[in-house]
């Protein structure tokens, strides 16, 4: 079963703002269902991906949640597009500043202080010698890459866990999102769901950017690979170029060595 979920895509030109297909089916705060962020332009996008959630799914989502929290299918699709229209918005649009700073001239201080604690270089620096592209310009163009990709209309999202080919064992307790380069499809594991209210909506965001860049990229999940090819360093690098806190499954994975 496919539900649609609304994300915002790229600025255009003027549209009528949507009314959201969902809203919070239940008055009781939610964790799941954060107040929504300001959307920061009335020229917008309407991006549709397809959610996948089937009742045995919910029930495994509710399994982590535990009880007091309401989990329906109106619910997961609410936080997931909320993980498209608040933050995430910030984290890769071309105006604001993970993505605009890298393409100045000199970038502040302070953006280069961020990239090398996230990078361990700084953005002005080649990845080689001879490089058409600094560090910067390559950061900055694989967070606006991972941002097209996962605002297409071909992306499907499962809401708990996703079968892989080759008849691998799936582990989705075991995980924030998961995803194959060259593959739109994204699977959502625990780490999603038990995100809490306050770090909630930063770390479910960060969860898709972090799909976008496997996806379009190929860029590792693992903690040994270098900064370039770590996700986790691109979602840090952008989550504190906004001055919010890192997630803890991100700040563990990227400590590179200045």
């Amino acid at each position: 079963m496919y539900v649609r979920v609304s994300g915002l895509g790229q600025p255009i030109a003027a549209v009528p703002q949507q009314p959201g297909p969902w809203g919070p089916p239940v008055p009781m705060p939610n964790p799941l269902m954060p107040t929504p962020a300001p959307i920061p332009s009335a020229s917008i996008a309407l991006v549709l991906s397809g959610l996948q959630c089937s009742d045995a799914q919910l029930a495994a989502i509710r399994a982590v949640v535990g009880t007091g929290v309401a989990v329906t299918g109106d619910t997961v699709a609410f936080a997931v597009g909320q993980a498209h229209n608040g933050i995430w918005v910030d984290l890769t649009d071309p105006d604001n500043a993970p993505r605009s700073e890298l393409l100045k001239p000199e970038p502040t201080l302070n953006a280069v202080r961020l990239f090398t604690e996230a990078f361990g270089a700084a953005p002005g620096d080649l990845p080689w010698r001879g490089a058409r592209w600094n560090l910067g310009r390559i950061v900055a163009t694989r967070l606006g890459g991972a941002r097209k990709t996962m605002f297409s209309s071909s992306v499907r999202i499962s809401c708990w866990g996703w079968p892989w080919p080759g008849g691998g064992v799936d582990r989705p307790l075991g995980y924030m999102v998961k995803a194959l380069p060259k593959q739109e499809r994204v699977a959502l594991g625990a780490l999603f769901w038990k995100s809490g209210p306050t770090s909630g909506p930063v770390s479910r965001a960060a969860g898709m950017l972090a799909a976008g860049l496997v996806i379009r990229y190929g860029v590792s999940y693992r903690a040994q690979s270098p900064p370039l090819g770590n996700l986790h360093c691109y979602l840090k690098y952008a989550i504190t170029m906004l001055g919010h806190p890192v997630p803890q499954w991100v700040s563990d994975k990227c400590s590179p060595v200045v």
